[in-house]
């Protein structure tokens, strides 16, 4: 199953399977808030899927606080897809899109729990823990 593609969400469609990833993910399994994962922000959002062929299994989006800076969050993978290289496959795209619009840098608060995953890709730790809707992180940023 690894016949999957990244691209940047270009219709209503993906991006009620954007969320719907989001929701299994943060709301269902991790039980996150709602209200905390539906913030009001999609709109002034960049978003990102990962299709596993038509299916969409992975998500991230993307903020920008000021003109040349990035925040990457959401990033999701559903459970069965998971350890296939789809989440290095989002964030690899989200780089390069970053690129491509001359942003300089990014940052993303990182669950605790997959700060390596993030080291891997160039994302170093920056602070000390926090806590975010109930679950440990740790701010990263990167030099794009």
């Amino acid at each position: 199953m690894n016949d999957f593609t990244c691209k940047l969400v270009t219709g209503d469609t993906e991006l009620q399977s954007a969320f719907e990833v989001r929701r299994l993910v943060f709301v269902q399994e991790q039980g996150v808030a709602e209200a905390l994962e539906y913030d009001g922000l999609d709109d002034e959002a960049l978003h990102v899927i990962a299709k596993d062929g038509d299916i969409v299994v992975g998500t991230s989006r993307v903020l920008f606080p000021t003109h040349n800076q990035a925040k990457i969050e959401r990033m999701a993978v559903l459970q069965p897809f998971r350890r296939k290289g789809i989440g290095s496959a989002i964030l690899s795209f989200v780089k390069q899109e970053l690129r491509n619009r001359g942003i300089e840098h990014a940052v993303l608060h990182a669950q605790t729990t997959v700060i390596g995953f993030y080291s891997l890709h160039g994302f170093q730790e920056t602070g000390s823990p926090f806590w975010e809707a109930g679950i440990e992180h740790m701010e990263m940023w990167i030099n794009l």
